[in-house]
């Protein structure tokens, strides 16, 4: 994902500054942004010509290559997109294939480097959800018309050239974490069918000390039991009942029971 110079610019003199890596990136409906800084020394301008895509009211909008006009479609829900590939849909125009990517949101909180279980990577954060910028999973062109599937590939590589613009005010919104300390870690307060109720950013010493005793657990046969917590713990992923101790990894699903002890720190550090 290509991100415009200035704003790179202005992303890295805004870290050095107060440590938090903002995705600071220029405001498209006017010529330039008004978050002035000595280190921006150029101005940064949407031609008019360029194909320009506003996500909904979100305050998010991309450019697309210049060799894009004429070939994608949009779907908009709200603050949701799907941009598809023009040909493919047409031929098929009762079907859903020929997606290239989409912008969605989701009321769940999650770091800029967060692994997604599918194809995607972090836009933005905000304090009602995260935006994500998503591809799609399986095969979306006409395998059957070579043009057609040229010309999709073709498209499907150049999205890293799209650039992901912001309004001043998505900026001022957004918590962008993707200043976390390595090794730090959230945790999803989970309601009872599996929705996520809040989560909860832990610092440095609360998670190294929620790690210790995660990892430390030991893990048997598989089992189940009613879940209200989920842990990611450098990228592993946790399910715990927080009123029994219980506790399983995700991948595989091995069970343990955690002592009174253990147990009593975990709470007593999440609701700090």
């Amino acid at each position: 994902m290509r991100v415009l110079a200035s704003a790179l610019m202005l992303v890295l003199v805004l870290a050095s500054v107060v440590g938090c890596n903002k995705a600071m990136l220029p405001v498209p409906e006017t010529a330039q942004s008004p978050l002035e800084t000595a280190h921006v020394e150029q101005p940064v301008y949407v031609e008019k010509e360029q194909e320009f895509i506003k996500v909904g009211d979100s305050g998010i909008s991309l450019v697309l290559p210049d060799n894009w006009k004429g070939k994608y479609g949009v779907e908009q829900d709200g603050d949701h997109i799907r941009v598809y590939h023009l040909a493919t849909r047409e031929r098929y125009p009762t079907s859903e294939i020929g997606i290239l990517f989409a912008v969605s949101f989701t009321e769940e909180i999650r770091p800029m480097d967060y692994i997604w279980p599918w194809p995607a990577h972090t836009i933005a954060i905000t304090e009602t959800g995260t935006y994500l910028f998503g591809y799609p999973s399986d095969v979306q062109f006409d395998q059957t018309d070579p043009v057609s599937m040229a010309e999709y590939k073709e498209l499907s590589d150049d999205t890293k050239n799209i650039e992901i613009i912001m309004t001043a005010e998505m900026l001022n919104n957004s918590l962008n974490k993707s200043n976390w300390v390595q090794g730090t870690m959230f945790v999803d307060f989970l309601e009872n069918n599996g929705r996520v109720a809040k989560s909860v950013i832990c610092n440095a010493d609360q998670s190294q000390i929620i790690k210790k005793i995660i990892k430390s657990q030991d893990y048997g046969a598989p089992g189940s039991f009613h879940i209200d917590l989920r842990f990611m713990v450098d990228m592993d992923e946790y399910f715990m009942n927080s009123a029994t101790g219980e506790i399983m990894i995700a991948a595989g699903g091995n069970r343990a029971v955690m002592s009174a002890e253990d147990l009593s720190k975990i709470v007593d550090l999440l609701s700090d």
